[in-house]
């Protein structure tokens, strides 16, 4: 990845002004924290080549190919009350449905934190934060986008696969980070312009799927999304339950 050609002919305000490309490391989440620790401004972006130990939600591991994917994490200083912070992990995944979008691809998210072509995962985004007191300090937004390869061994897609063409990683960068600075600059605004993005994206209103949450079962059909409060289900042995988000330990769809 060249900063560079990243850079050429890119439009953004906050996001994107500082961009850093390594061609190793253990994370990208753990190297955007070290540079939060050294004084990165807002909007700091940093790419991988590959990483050792990419991780996901709730401790998973996120497996990628060397040199085929968009392994990057963003990191932020937005001032949002804490309960605003799911709207970080929903600009995330709706960067990464623009960046499809701009490749003629529809991607849907998949609440809370992934990316689906059908029934294949093309990205995932990881939002981890650290704060003091009632307001968010630092935010680092991982996220990985498969772009020209993919892991054979999961149901899983590219953006070169789903468009029938070899699509550029950097010009596949630069229109990701265009996309994350404009939800960005949406973060201390009304939640109406996410939500609405929110819902009209997502693969999951109307479907039967399986959600796991404190060692429990939860059969049912969504009835709504809401990037904030989570997922409304009609539970299949009667009656309606809303899901938070850092509490689902796993969403299905059947």
């Amino acid at each position: 990845m060249n900063v560079n050609r990243i850079r050429d002919g890119i439009k953004i305000s906050s996001v994107g002004n500082h961009i850093l490309c390594v061609e190793q490391c253990s994370s990208t989440n753990d190297l955007a924290w070290k540079e939060s620790e050294e004084g990165a401004p807002h909007g700091t972006v940093i790419f991988a080549e590959g990483q050792s130990s990419g991780r996901g939600r709730r401790g998973r591991s996120w497996v990628s190919l060397p040199g085929s994917s968009l392994l990057c994490s963003v990191l932020l200083r937005p001032r949002i009350a804490l309960q605003r912070l799911p709207l970080v992990t929903a600009l995330g995944a709706l960067a990464v449905t623009d960046l499809a979008q701009r490749f003629g691809i529809e991607a849907r998210v998949r609440f809370p934190n992934d990316v689906y072509v059908g029934r294949n995962k093309l990205a995932g985004i990881l939002a981890e934060s650290r704060f003091s007191s009632s307001e968010s300090g630092a935010i680092v937004v991982g996220i990985g986008v498969n772009v020209t390869g993919f892991p054979s061994d999961l149901p899983s897609t590219s953006l070169t696969e789903e468009c029938g063409e070899v699509v550029d990683r950097e010009e596949a960068a630069r229109h990701l980070i265009e996309s994350i600075d404009q939800w960005v600059s949406h973060l201390d605004g009304p939640v109406e312009p996410f939500q609405k993005a929110w819902q009209s994206r997502s693969d999951l209103i109307g479907n039967r799927v399986v959600i796991r949450q404190e060692g429990e079962v939860f059969p049912g059909t969504v009835l709504d999304v809401h990037c904030l409060e989570g997922v409304r289900l009609q539970l299949e042995e009667g009656g309606e339950k809303l899901f938070r988000g850092e509490f689902i330990e796993k969403l299905d769809l059947l």
